[in-house]
């Protein structure tokens, strides 16, 4: 489907192609019982290690987000009205689609759809919607939010960093009263804020990092390290057992 501005960056497919590869590697060898290989395995080499922890490719699509929404909409005066209705035209279409195939499934296995139903429509704000749908609740907060990021990002340079701070202030409240956080930082725009400014962070610093090749690989690097260290501890255990992943099931 062709941008609502007509603008293409086909340089950004290859993050695209990576982001989906993340995605989809993780669901075939762990998102199954019967998948083939158990969950919680550590690659010996730390590149690979974010292989395991699927998030990663939902944050680096995110992220994506965010750099694209700050190229597109740089300096421009936005429609928002418009804007939303675009956005809404390009995801409800499918989301819609897969809500009516996920309802009919459940009616041929004698479920009660009058809950699923229900989910559906918390789904506006928890991450309840059907198969994979909580990323789609997560990026449409996202778009609510967007006018006010753009806003204060023409206003300060560095606002990104500081709603990055304010994130991370607001999960360690959520820690400190409820005695944990993964839920609220893995499925919602809680934790996953942080991956959109950083879109942002990226756009404005773009300039910086042209041609610094290094300066990818070190990146690279470090992230690949900090996961091959996360995933031998343990990693993510919002999958665990005894948690039930929102709109699976």
């Amino acid at each position: 489907m062709k941008s609502s501005t007509g603008e293409y960056y086909p340089a950004l497919d290859h993050i695209r192609g990576l982001a989906a590869f993340l995605v989809f590697t993780f669901h075939f060898l762990h998102a199954s019982p019967d998948g083939p290989v158990a969950y919680g395995f550590v690659p010996a080499l730390p590149l690979f290690a974010i292989l395991d922890e699927g998030h990663t490719g939902v944050s680096l699509f995110m992220a994506l987000s965010g750099y694209l929404f700050a190229k597109l909409l740089d300096g421009k005066q936005v429609r928002y009205l418009p804007f939303f209705a675009n956005r809404a035209l390009r995801l409800l279409p499918l989301l819609f689609a897969v809500i009516c195939i996920e309802a009919y499934r459940r009616y041929l296995a004698g479920e009660d759809l009058g809950t699923y139903f229900t989910d559906v429509g918390k789904g506006l704000i928890f991450p309840t919607l059907p198969n994979g749908g909580w990323s789609v609740t997560v990026e449409a907060h996202f778009y609510l939010l967007l006018p006010f990021l753009l806003m204060a990002c023409r206003r300060f340079q560095f606002a990104p960093l500081l709603f990055v701070a304010a994130a991370i202030l607001l999960r360690l409240a959520l820690y400190v009263q409820f005695g944990e956080v993964q839920w609220a930082a893995y499925w919602t725009i809680i934790g996953h804020a942080d991956q959109f400014l950083a879109g942002i962070l990226a756009f404005h610093f773009r300039a910086y990092a042209k041609g610094r090749h290094w300066l990818a690989l070190a990146v690279l690097a470090s992230f690949s390290g900090f996961f091959w260290w996360f995933d031998a501890a343990a990693g993510s255990t919002i999958w665990g057992p005894g948690r039930r992943r929102p709109g699976y099931g």
